[in-house]
């Protein structure tokens, strides 16, 4: 594994259900990580391998509308609608009812 590398982290879809956004978040996490630190003789570090011990979501807010009430996490199976999460890059896509 590479150095700062973190492995095996799930991802996580969301969807804002107040303006519909499905690509811009503010996620905020707490995680536990054990790192193996290496200095060199002059003093640098090298982060060479890292495992994530636990990782817990503090919150999470739509970047688009600021709501931090409406957003919910989608199913892992879950079919978004056409062009969602491409295209033109807003993340912008009529709300999901």
């Amino acid at each position: 594994m590479p150095a700062s590398t973190v492995g095996a982290v799930s991802i996580t879809r969301y969807r804002c259900t107040a303006c519909g956004n499905l690509t811009r978040f503010d996620v905020t996490t707490t995680r536990t990580v054990k790192a193996f630190n290496h200095y060199t003789v002059g003093g640098e570090l090298e982060v060479e391998e890292e495992e994530v011990l636990a990782e817990a979501v503090d919150g999470v807010s739509c970047r688009w509308c600021g709501h931090g009430n409406a957003v919910e996490v989608l199913p892992a199976d879950a079919t978004l609608p056409d062009g969602a999460g491409s295209g033109d890059g807003s993340g912008q896509v009529s709300p999901v009812r």
